[in-house]
This record gives structure tokens, C-alpha cells and sequence, in this order.
């Protein structure tokens, strides 16, 4: 595969994301779900298409041996699944519903920041320069998008940047504790997949008087179907097959299109605009990510 095609295919993989995170946020205009049930149904929809997808494929009873040559493995799957996965696309879905797609997706962008300080305290060693750079500039970006530079006034809602920075901080964690699966050679697609069905299953616990029916109205079959097929299946095979020809660095800047691309569709959806000082907050958001690319290549 072309260098330039692998670009496309991450790039496009951002664009995705953000679109499902739209039409997490249209769902939500249309429906009183909630974001735990929301989680379910795209945890148990998506896991269980991308587990076919390996099974025909071939791959999956090759993963599946290795885990259980080491049958903890199973548990670092499972606590991977509930945590790693889905609490981090519940608290997604909760800050979206609260304070809309392209707020959360923005101050979600400052997640590289956040696994800056998780790596540094898993680790035990201080930041350097560059990362410590990139935190700040992170917090100042997401502060001035809050609030537009005066503290005394709040442009997005507190619970909306408590869940953003919660499903930030669940993505960290699932950053880091994914390398254990790793390590064992347990692809990235298995860990993902058989991940998101067990948790799917699992939020089956965390549901009363639950049903599906709601889900497949006139008015919600379309967003329903966009978050499984595009913002899940095809988001995550397309990002996995393109991230093996690029460089971490080439990863990080496609990687840019999501919330550029959120903000974007959310403009043009919902008509949703941001004032000089919250679209500076964004840009220094932005910087926060590409810092690090831009350090080691300047």
C-alpha cells in the first residue's frame, strides 16, 4: 500500500469518527435513550460485526489460542472491554449529550496530554519539555474554549467538560493497558472487537426495562446505523490498515481530522459557531497534538 493511501485511509477514519459523534448528538435530538443504552447497542452491534469480520478472515482462532495459552489474558480483556472501551464511548456519548459533538470532540483532543501524565506516573519519570509544553498548551486551549477567556462565565456546560475529560482519561488508560494485549501478540482488531462485544454484553447489567425498538424509529434508524457501520466498523478496520504503513508522527497529524471535522459538520448540521476567543482555545487545542510532530521534525 501507497504511503499516500494509508494517509487517506486514517484521515478518512478522523472524518468518520467525528460524523458518528453528529449523529450521536442528532440521536439524542430525536430520542430519550440514554447514553448507557446508546453504548449497549453500539457495543453489541459493531463487536459483533467486527468479530465476523475476523472470524472470516481467519483470524480469529489464531488470537484466541494465544489467550488461552494464558488464560488471564481473558481478565485483561475483560477489565480492557469495560474499561477501556466502554466506558469510554458511555462518557463520550453522555458529554455529547449534554454539550453537543464538536465541544466534546475538541476537549477530547487533549487526550494526547492526558496520556503524557498517565505514562509519566506509570513509569515513574517527569515529563519532558516538549510533552510538559503540550499539557499546558492543551489546558489553556480547552480553558479559553469553556470559557471564552472569563472564568465568570461558562460557555459549555461543567458536565460536559467533566464527561470529555472522563472518556479523555478512560482513552488514556485504555492507551496503556492495551500494550499488556500487545505485548502477547494479541492484535489491536481481536482486542478491539471481542473487547467491545464482551463490554456490549456487560452493559446488558447496567440497563432496567430495556429495548431495542426505540433505537430503529423513522427518526433514529439512520443515526443508529451510521454509528455502528461508519463510526465503528468501517472507522477502526480502515484506521488499523492504514496506521501499519505510517509513522507515529504521520498518525498523529491525520489524526487531526476529527475534530476539524467535527467542528465542521456540526457547523453545517447544527449551525453550531464558535466566538475569536473559543476558535483560539481550539487552535491551541490543535497545537497540543501536533507539538510533539512538530518538535521532532523542526
Amino acid at each position: 500500500m501507497s504511503r499516500n493511501l494509508a494517509l487517506i485511509l486514517v484521515g478518512t477514519a478522523g472524518v468518520c469518527w467525528a460524523s458518528s459523534g453528529v449523529a450521536v448528538q442528532d440521536f439524542f435530538s430525536h430520542s430519550t435513550k440514554t447514553a448507557m443504552e446508546l453504548t449497549n447497542i453500539r457495543m453489541c452491534g459493531a463487536g459483533f460485526l467486527m468479530v465476523l469480520i475476523l472470524f472470516l478472515r481467519g483470524k480469529l482462532k489464531l488470537s484466541a489460542a494465544r489467550m488461552n495459552r494464558k488464560p488471564k489474558l481473558w481478565l485483561y480483556l475483560f477489565i480492557y472491554g469495560i474499561i477501556g472501551i466502554v466506558m469510554v464511548q458511555f462518557t463520550y456519548f453522555q458529554a455529547i449529550s449534554i454539550g453537543g459533538a464538536a465541544a466534546t470532540t475538541v476537549i477530547l483532543s487533549a487526550t494526547p496530554a492526558m496520556v503524557v501524565i498517565w505514562e509519566s506516573f506509570w513509569n515513574k519519570r517527569f515529563p519532558a519539555k516538549i510533552e510538559i509544553a503540550a499539557v499546558i498548551l492543551a489546558i489553556v486551549g480547552v480553558f479559553l474554549l469553556v470559557t471564552g477567556g472569563d472564568p465568570s462565565k461558562i460557555l459549555v456546560p461543567l458536565s460536559c467538560v467533566f464527561w470529555s475529560l472522563s472518556s479523555g482519561a478512560t482513552f488514556a488508560f485504555s492507551m496503556i493497558f492495551g500494550k499488556v494485549l500487545f505485548a502477547e501478540k494479541i492484535t489491536p482488531a481481536f482486542a478491539t472487537s471481542v473487547g467491545m462485544l464482551i463490554g456490549g454484553l456487560v452493559t446488558f447489567l447496567m440497563i432496567e426495562d430495556y429495548s431495542w425498538t426505540p433505537f430503529f424509529t423513522s427518526e433514529t434508524i439512520f443515526d443508529v446505523a451510521w454509528i455502528i457501520i461508519f463510526g465503528t466498523v468501517i472507522a477502526f478496520l480502515i484506521f488499523n490498515i492504514g496506521l501499519k504503513h505510517l509513522t507515529a508522527e504521520e498518525s498523529a497529524i491525520t489524526g487531526m481530522t476529527e475534530p476539524v471535522s467535527s467542528v465542521l459538520i456540526s457547523y453545517f448540521v447544527f449551525g453550531t459557531a464558535f466566538g475569536f476567543i473559543e476558535s483560539c482555545g481550539i487552535v491551541l487545542v490543535l497545537f497540543a497534538v501536533l507539538s510533539p510532530v512538530l518538535a521532532k521534525k523542526f
